[in-house]
C-alpha cells in the first residue's frame, strides 16, 4: 500500500491512497473460508461447499469490503504516523478516484480531501471575563428555609381539606351525560391544592370531608401541563388532549406541618454541622444556595469566556471544506439549510472546539473514568445513601463499599456517564480559565444575575459532545460529526 499527500490549499490537501492485491487478498481468502463454515446449500454437507461457488456467491462482496477496511486503515494509519491533526472527516473525491471493476481489478487508487488545523496563539493572559459572585434575595432564601421546614415537617391527617393539603382519592372520566364515561380515565392519583389555578375548583375542595364528591374540569383546574398530567396519570402529550370533567372521590387527606426551628432539625438538615442556632441554620442555608448558584455562574462565565477567546484569537479555517464537511454529515435537507443559515455559528463553534483543545493540550486538561466514579461517589450518591447519626467504623465501611459499587455500576450507563464526562471536563476547563485569563470578580444577587442574562443565555444549555484532539474513524454509532 501506498499512501502520499499533495497540498491543494492553504489548509487542505488530498490524500493519494494506493491498493495492491497484497493488501487484502489474505483477508479476503481467510473470509471466504469462514463463509464455506457457515454455508448450507441443498446437495452438500454442512461445511463442504465447494470453494468456487462461495467465491461466486460472496467473492465480490468481500472483496469490496476488505479493500474499504485497508484503504480506511491505511488512511488513518497515515494520519496519525505523520501527526496531522484534521479538522472534521477525510471527505472522499469521487472526481478523481477512478471507478473500480470489483470483479476484475486487483489494483485500486481512491482519493481523499482533508483540511488541516490552523495554528494559532494560545495566551489566556492577554483575555478578559468576569466572574459573578451569586447570593439569594431574602425571598429566595425565605422560600428555601420553608421548604426545609416542609420536607422535615409532620403528616397529619386533618378532617378537612386546607388549602396546602395533598388529597388522595379516586378520579373517574365522565362523559357528556354526567355519567362515568365508558373506557374513561378511573385511577388512584392524587391533588396537591395549591396547585389548582381555577379559585371556583379551589374552593370545591377546601373544607371537604373523606368521601367527599368533587366534580370538575381538570384541564381548567391545572394550568401547568405537568401537574395535569401527574394528576390524570397520563402522557404530558395524552393530557392536552383531555377536555372532560372529572368526578374526583376524596379517600384521604394529608397536610405537611412545617418543622419547628429548633435544633433537632437543623441536625436533621445539616447532619455534617453543629448547628445551635436559627443564625448559624440560616447561613448554612444561605452558604448552600451560593454552593447552587456558583454553578450556575461558572457556566455563564465559560460561555462569556468562551466567546472572548473566539472573537479574540484570530485563526484562518478552511471554509469551503467545512461547509461541505457539515453538509456531508446532515441528516436531512432540514439541517443542511440550517448550516447553509448559520454557518457563522458553525464556524464560532468549531474555532472554539479548537481552542479548547489545544487549552487541554496546555494545560493536561483529562477525564478518566475515575474522575467519573469518584464524582458518582463524591457528588450524585451521597444524598442517596447518607451516613446515619452515630455511625459505625464497620458501617461506615459497608456504606462507602456500597457507593462504590453503584458508581462502578453506573460507569456503565453509557449516555449517563457522557453526560458526567462533559460536566467534569468543562468544569476542569472553566478552572483553568479562572486561573490564568484576566478575571474581574462581582458580587449580584441572583435576581440581579438573570436581569445581566439574555433571554438566550437564560435557557441555553451547553451540547453533550466528547472533545477529543485526535482523528478517529467514523462509527455507526456516531449520531453527530465529530470535529478532530
Amino acid at each position: 500500500m501506498k499512501v502520499s499527500q499533495e497540498k491543494n490549499g492553504n489548509l487542505t490537501s488530498l490524500v493519494k491512497v494506493e491498493i495492491e492485491a497484497n493488501d487484502y487478498q489474505a483477508q479476503v481468502e481467510k473470509q471466504l473460508k469462514e463463509q464455506r463454515k457457515k454455508m448450507s446449500v441443498p446437495g452438500f454437507r454442512p461445511g463442504q461447499v465447494p470453494v468456487s461457488m462461495v467465491k461466486k456467491m460472496y467473492g465480490t462482496q468481500l472483496k469490496a469490503q476488505q479493500i474499504e477496511r485497508a484503504m480506511s486503515d491505511g488512511l488513518y494509519k497515515f494520519i496519525d504516523e505523520n501527526k496531522i491533526k484534521v479538522l472534521g472527516s477525510p471527505l472522499a473525491n469521487d472526481e478523481k478516484t477512478p471507478k473500480a471493476d470489483w470483479d476484475k481489478d486487483t489494483e485500486f487508487t481512491f482519493y481523499f480531501d482533508i483540511a488541516c488545523q490552523p495554528e494559532f496563539e494560545l495566551n489566556l493572559s492577554k483575555h478578559k471575563a468576569d466572574l459573578y459572585d451569586i447570593e439569594p434575595t431574602q425571598q429566595m432564601l425565605d422560600k428555601f428555609i420553608e421548604d426545609q421546614r416542609m420536607r422535615f415537617g409532620k403528616v397529619e391527617s386533618p378532617e378537612t381539606i386546607g388549602e396546602k393539603d395533598m388529597v388522595y382519592g379516586r378520579l373517574v372520566q365522565l362523559g357528556e351525560d354526567g355519567a362515568p364515561m365508558e373506557n374513561g380515565i378511573d385511577t388512584k392519583t392524587t391533588m396537591y391544592v395549591e396547585r389548582i389555578a381555577l379559585a371556583t375548583v379551589k374552593k370545591q375542595f377546601i373544607g371537604k370531608k373523606k368521601d367527599s364528591v368533587i366534580t370538575f374540569k381538570p384541564a381548567k383546574a391545572l394550568k401547568d401541563a405537568n401537574h395535569l398530567a401527574s394528576f390524570l396519570r397520563k402522557s404530558t402529550d395524552e393530557a392536552k388532549e383531555f377536555n372532560s370533567d372529572a368526578q374526583f372521590t376524596v379517600e384521604t387527606i394529608q397536610r405537611m406541618t412545617p418543622a419547628e426551628m429548633n435544633e433537632e432539625f437543623f441536625s436533621r438538615v445539616y447532619a455534617d454541622k453543629n448547628i445551635k442556632d436559627e443564625a448559624s441554620f440560616t447561613q448554612a442555608c444561605k452558604d448552600e444556595l451560593c454552593k447552587a448558584y456558583a454553578r450556575e455562574a461558572d457556566t455563564y462565565f465559560l460561555n462569556k469566556a468562551s466567546e472572548e477567546l473566539v472573537k479574540s484569537i484570530k485563526m484562518e479555517l478552511p471554509e469551503e471544506f467545512l461547509k461541505r464537511w457539515l453538509k456531508a454529515t446532515a441528516n436531512s435537507e432540514d439541517d443542511a439549510k440550517k448550516i447553509e443559515d448559520n454557518f457563522d455559528k458553525y464556524l464560532d463553534g468549531i474555532r472554539w472546539q479548537m481552542i479548547e483543545g489545544e487549552i487541554a493540550q496546555k494545560y493536561g486538561i483529562k477525564v478518566g473514568d475515575e474522575d467519573i466514579i469518584n464524582y458518582y461517589k463524591t457528588e450524585l450518591l451521597p444524598s442517596y445513601f447518607p451516613a446515619m447519626p452515630d455511625e459505625s467504623e464497620e458501617q461506615k465501611k459497608e456504606r462507602e463499599q456500597h457507593l462504590d459499587s453503584v458508581a462502578r455500576n453506573m460507569l456503565n450507563e453509557r449516555e449517563q456517564s457522557k453526560q458526567v464526562y462533559n460536566y467534569l471536563f468543562d468544569r476542569k476547563i472553566t478552572d483553568v480559565l479562572k486561573q490564568n485569563m484576566k478575571v474581574s470578580q462581582k458580587k449580584l444577587n441572583m435576581d440581579e444575575f438573570l436581569k445581566q442574562m439574555s433571554p438566550a443565555e437564560a435557557t441555553e444549555k451547553k451540547p453533550a459532545k466528547k472533545r477529543t484532539a485526535k482523528a478517529e474513524k467514523k462509527t455507526e454509532e456516531e449520531q453527530q460529526p465529530s470535529l478532530f
